[in-house]
């Protein structure tokens, strides 16, 4: 978890993941949504890898998760993430 003046190290799909999530706000942003936001930025990347990305931002309290149903998610920015976001771009 990360915490008050806490450093992560964030790799530009975090950034792209965050950034998009961030832009949902408490609406958040379903897992269709989010690949299709992250297909226009990301090339390359195996969903699996993104999903184990989107995991460990979930773990790190960088975003919340909602399960929709056994294949679908709806993905949240938290405070957390939205500093680390804001610190990102300094």
């Amino acid at each position: 978890m990360v915490g008050e003046g806490e450093t992560v190290n964030l790799s530009a799909i975090d950034i792209d993941i965050l950034s998009i999530a961030s832009k949902r706000g408490s609406a958040g942003i379903d897992k269709g949504e989010l690949l299709f936001e992250l297909g226009k930025v990301v090339k390359g990347i195996a969903y699996t890898d993104l999903v184990k990305r989107i995991n460990r931002l979930a773990s790190e309290n960088a975003i919340s998760i909602e399960e929709n149903g056994p294949d679908d998610f709806t993905v949240f920015i938290t405070e957390s993430g939205s500093r680390l976001i804001s610190d990102s771009v300094q």
